[in-house]
């Protein structure tokens, strides 16, 4: 099972020792970086948008019936 508490705390971990790095590095002569006392984001729940799918299918450049059409690119 995953510990999400452990996973956290290392991220935590990892990007406060990045922003201490990136404050000792020469060029940067401006203050960086920012501390949250939260390194997630809470579980909101957001009613759907009614309009939404009206508004995609209306700037979507090419569709074809309920459906947008894409292009596959080969990267």
């Amino acid at each position: 099972m995953i510990d999400r508490e452990k996973i956290r705390k290392q991220a935590k971990h990892i990007m406060d020792n990045f922003i201490k790095a990136l404050g000792k590095s020469e060029g940067i002569k401006e203050s960086f970086g920012s501390e949250r006392k939260d390194s997630t984001r809470l579980n909101i729940k957001k009613e759907k948008d009614p309009e939404f799918r009206e508004r995609m299918f209306k700037n979507a450049p090419k569709k074809r019936d309920d459906f947008l059409v894409m292009e596959k690119k080969n990267w």
